[in-house]
C-alpha cells in the first residue's frame, strides 16, 4: 500500500489510458483540477482498486467513466464545489464521514453529440452491474448533497431512516404531486429522476442541511403515502 499523506496533487490528467490505479491510500491530501478516466471507449477506461480517501479536500475536479472497486472515501470537502461524475462504475465502494456535494450521473455524451458513444458505455455499464452484489455504501455518509443517477438502487446500501427508494412506477404515478411537503427539493428530485432511464432512484436528505429534520419528515410522508418504498 502506497501512502501520500499532507500532500498538494494537481493538475493529473488521465486520458484514454487504460491504467490500473491500486493500493494507494490518501491521507490529508488536496487534489486540485485533476481528472480521472476520460475516455469515449469502454475499453480504455481506467481502473481504480483498493484506493483509500481520508479527509481529503479538492478543488476543480472531476472523475469520468472508470471502474471504481474497493474504494473508501472518508470525508471529503469540495470547498462549496460540485464534484461530478461521469459514466463511472463501481463495486463496494464506501462513501462515509462528511462528505460536501456529489453528483453521479450515468451521462459520458453530455452534450449529445455523440450518442453511440454513450450507447456504448450504457451497455458495458449494465453488464458490469450484473455481475456486483453491491455497489455503493452510502448508509454512513454525511452529505451535503447527493444526487446518484445510473447505479442500480438495489445495489445501494443505504439507512433507511433518511435515504428512501422511489420506482419509476410510483413516480410515474404522480401521487407525490397532491402531497404537502415542506420542502420543493423532492418534487425537483422526482421530476429530474423521471426525466433519466434509471428504474428507481435513492432520495438522499441531506444530513449536513439545516433543514434535515424536515427534509426527513417529508420521507415519512413519501412512504406513509406510498411513494417511497416501505423499507
Amino acid at each position: 500500500m502506497k501512502i501520500f499523506e499532507n500532500e498538494d496533487l494537481e493538475s493529473f490528467q488521465d486520458r484514454d489510458s487504460g491504467a490500473v490505479f491500486a493500493d494507494i491510500e490518501f491521507r490529508n491530501c488536496y487534489f486540485r483540477s485533476c481528472i480521472v478516466s476520460v475516455t469515449k471507449d469502454p475499453a480504455l477506461r481506467s481502473y481504480v482498486k483498493n484506493v483509500t480517501l481520508r479527509q481529503c479536500s479538492q478543488r476543480g475536479c472531476a472523475i469520468y467513466s472508470g471502474i471504481f472497486e474497493n474504494v473508501v472515501v472518508d470525508g471529503l470537502k469540495t470547498n462549496t464545489q460540485l464534484v461530478q461524475v461521469w459514466g463511472a462504475v463501481f463495486k463496494h465502494v464506501v462513501l462515509r464521514g462528511n462528505i460536501d456535494r456529489l453528483m453521479i450521473s450515468p451521462n459520458v455524451d453530455v452534450k449529445g453529440e455523440r450518442p453511440a458513444v454513450q450507447v456504448a458505455f450504457d451497455q458495458a455499464n449494465s453488464e458490469y452491474y450484473r455481475h456486483v452484489d453491491w455497489a455503493l455504501d452510502i448508509s454512513e455518509g454525511a452529505f451535503k448533497d447527493l444526487w446518484i443517477q445510473g447505479v442500480p438502487a438495489h445495489l445501494i446500501r443505504r439507512n433507511p431512516e433518511s435515504q428512501v427508494v422511489v420506482t419509476r412506477e410510483k413516480a410515474m404515478a404522480g401521487e407525490w404531486r397532491e402531497l404537502s411537503l415542506h420542502e420543493q427539493i423532492w418534487s425537483l428530485a422526482l421530476r429530474r429522476f423521471l426525466e433519466g432511464k434509471d428504474d428507481a432512484v435513492v432520495l438522499v436528505a441531506p444530513k449536513r442541511h439545516r433543514k434535515f429534520r424536515r427534509y426527513v419528515e417529508d420521507l415519512r410522508t413519501l412512504q406513509q403515502a406510498g411513494v417511497a418504498e416501505p423499507d
